[in-house]
């Protein structure tokens, strides 16, 4: 039997923002990335209006092949931009396909302000699991260096006592 892997962090990204910090958690981790890809065309003035109504209408997204099965991983943290007030369709898809395999999750959100508690029901539910941790990063935030930092920081050590099982308690793979 194959040993589970630690972490996964699982991202959908269109400006670059939940990109940022996806990758800066898998670096402090060492963890596995698999960014989440879409079919459909979300660039420009009309991609833009086809994400929001998308969004509150909350369709399913067409997924480009998702190579990492969350089930391989003990601990697989999930990022999401918040578009008028809702994850992804992207990502509400993603979260449907691993709903109930993903052994614990966390999540993360990027937005303009609206706050990660607002969605993290939402994002439970379709994952089918409780989540260990949440943290939101509004778009003032994510430019705020210190503030960022201690975000992260937080994120980290939520995540720690499950990550740090895995690792035998090697607890300096977060310095």
């Amino acid at each position: 039997m194959q040993a589970r892997k630690r972490t996964l962090i699982v991202y959908y990204s269109l400006s670059g923002n939940t990109e940022r910090v996806a990758k800066d958690l898998a670096a402090r981790l060492d963890a596995d990335l698999q960014q989440v890809r879409e079919r459909t065309n979300r660039q420009g003035f009309r991609g833009y209006l086809r994400a929001a109504f998308d969004s509150l209408r909350e369709r399913p997204a067409s997924l480009v092949d998702v190579a990492k099965d969350a089930g391989d991983y003990e601990l697989t943290i999930i990022g999401s931009p918040i578009w008028v007030g809702r994850i992804t369709p992207a990502m509400r898809t993603y979260l449907e396909s691993i709903r109930g395999r993903a052994r614990n999750v966390a999540f993360f959100t990027t937005s303009g302000n609206t706050d990660v508690e607002k969605v993290v029901p939402a994002m439970q539910t379709l994952v089918d699991r409780e989540s260990i941790a949440s943290i939101g990063f509004s778009s003032r935030e994510l430019r705020d260096a210190a503030c960022y930092e201690n975000k992260l920081a937080a994120l980290l050590a939520a995540v720690r006592p499950i990550t740090a099982r895995v690792n035998g308690g090697l607890a300096h793979a977060y310095a």
